[in-house]
């Protein structure tokens, strides 16, 4: 048995709600997940000891009102230095915590190491994370965009079928 088209629930924009939210959580995820994978921040002169992953990861700082002043160190297990790259595309990042970047650098094998900056700001801290670029960010615009636009058509048909008889 079949049901009457006009007694046929209709829930195309719950799917479009829904849709729309996946993306944007996605969109989210992409924008925001960085922050939430640094390591426990410290103090300007303190050393950091951090464990790290083959590939690229990036150094945070706090406040960073003297950027150019503002020197990071590290030593890697089998003689290997901190070669901190300022990378023109790198991101800082807002949640939870606004944290500016510093510079990148790459680990060519996972292993611990201790990491230090310094600076002329009395109150910094820095930290160690995934590298967000500024590709990242537009990725995640990019991915936002549709997400909005699933969620107004979910709202407007919504809207259009809650209207008809």
């Amino acid at each position: 048995m079949t049901i009457p088209q006009a007694r046929r629930p209709r829930r195309a924009w719950w799917i479009l709600l829904l849709l729309g939210a996946l993306v944007l959580a996605g969109a989210a995820a992409l924008a925001f997940s960085p922050g939430f994978r640094l390591a426990p921040p410290a103090a300007f002169g303190e050393e950091l000891a951090v464990d790290l992953s083959e590939g690229d990861h990036a150094i945070y700082v706090t406040p960073s009102d003297q950027w150019s002043e503002i020197e990071c160190t590290g030593t890697f297990p089998g003689g290997g230095v901190l070669q901190l790259r300022p990378d023109m595309t790198q991101q800082g990042l807002l949640i939870p915590e606004a944290w500016d970047a510093q510079g990148s650098f790459s680990v060519g094998i996972p292993s611990p190491g201790t990491i230090t900056c310094d600076g002329p700001v009395a109150d910094g801290r820095f930290t160690v994370g995934p590298v967000m670029t500024f590709f990242t960010v537009v990725g995640a615009v990019l991915l936002a965009i549709p997400g909005i636009l699933l969620v107004i058509a979910g709202v407007v048909v919504g809207a259009v079928q809650s209207r008809r008889p």
